[in-house]
């Protein structure tokens, strides 16, 4: 820059006083600064807030604990646990095929004749 241009310009510029910063500007910046940040207001402003988090996380733990009850609290039905238990029995092969045996028993040769 050519300052034989512009001497009215510097000499006004000597004359001016000097800015002065307040001794509270760093306070002020910080505080504006934490205004600003975003999800401290708005639509998710709530969840910032420690007492909400805790009730919500509370509420979480009631409703998972009332579900994993009620589950338990159902009592199998019968017909169906007596069917499990057939089917581990180790007579569960010839449960399978005792119709047949009894028919041979009744339909039988050897029974129908007379013992001497």
């Amino acid at each position: 820059m050519n300052t034989e241009e512009h001497d009215e310009l510097w000499q006004l510029l000597g004359k001016a006083r000097a800015p002065r910063v307040s001794p509270f500007f760093s306070r002020n910046v910080l505080r504006a600064v934490r205004e600003e940040q975003p999800g401290r207001s708005g639509r998710f402003g709530w969840f910032h807030r420690g007492w909400q988090i805790t009730a919500l996380g509370a509420c979480a733990v009631v409703i998972a604990g009332a579900v994993f009850l009620s589950k338990q609290a159902e009592a199998p039905d019968p017909v169906s646990l007596l069917a499990s238990q057939v089917t581990v029995s180790p007579d569960y092969h010839v449960i399978g095929h005792l119709d047949e045996l009894l028919d041979s028993e009744l339909n039988s040769v050897w029974l129908d004749t007379p013992a001497y």
